[in-house]
């Protein structure tokens, strides 16, 4: 049973594979509807990992080229910038890890083929609970949808990102993956 999905008979009290066996009886779902699902699943990810092989080779070479990581204060402003220890870069994630304040900063990156013609996108993770509404991102010019989050360094947070409610996307760039407690998929980790 995926999560999420409508039972198709009626059976209170019985778990997913009772449930799902009873489908099966029942004539509801059959065997090639399945193995035709699981071809359109496969498809799809070997779709969305062309996608992200071509934007982490766009992202290669964007980090490539020589820009400097940090912006002086213009002249005769009479402030400072805030100082920062480092600023770690990663195609997708920036982190900048505070001097004055034990925090990092961290900009999280959904780029634009990941989420086409989306209407809203969040981040949700460990740092809100999972809380689909928390952390809206904003959407920018180039279609790309960023957002920006003070963590506690020493930690790893797990996260997705959520596509107009309805479609859960990783971070192509995390640092890793791990098992999702919920059914079978990955969370991202990013590691502050």
């Amino acid at each position: 049973m995926r999560e999420g999905a409508q039972y198709l008979v009626h059976s209170p009290k019985n778990k997913d594979i009772v449930i799902s066996l009873r489908e099966i009886a029942a004539g509801k779902v059959s065997i090639k509807r399945k193995q035709s699902q699981d071809q359109e699943e496969k498809g799809r990810i070997e779709m969305a990992t062309s996608q992200r092989e071509k934007v982490a080779a766009e992202n290669t070479k964007a980090s490539t080229r020589k820009t400097p990581l940090k912006k002086s204060a213009p002249k005769n402003s009479g402030k400072k910038l805030a100082s920062k220890e480092a600023t770690v870069r990663t195609p997708g994630i920036k982190k900048e890890y505070l001097k004055t304040r034990n925090v990092c900063k961290v900009t999280f990156r959904l780029p634009k083929i990941a989420a086409t013609d989306a209407k809203s996108v969040y981040i949700v993770g460990d740092f809100n609970d999972w809380n689909i509404y928390a952390n809206p991102m904003k959407k920018q010019k180039n279609g790309n949808y960023t957002i920006t989050l003070e963590l506690e360094p020493g930690k790893e947070y797990q996260s997705r990102y959520l596509i107009d409610e309805s479609k859960w996307e990783n971070d192509w760039n995390a640092d890793k993956y791990v098992k999702s407690p919920y059914g079978d998929t990955d969370n991202s980790v990013i590691m502050v």
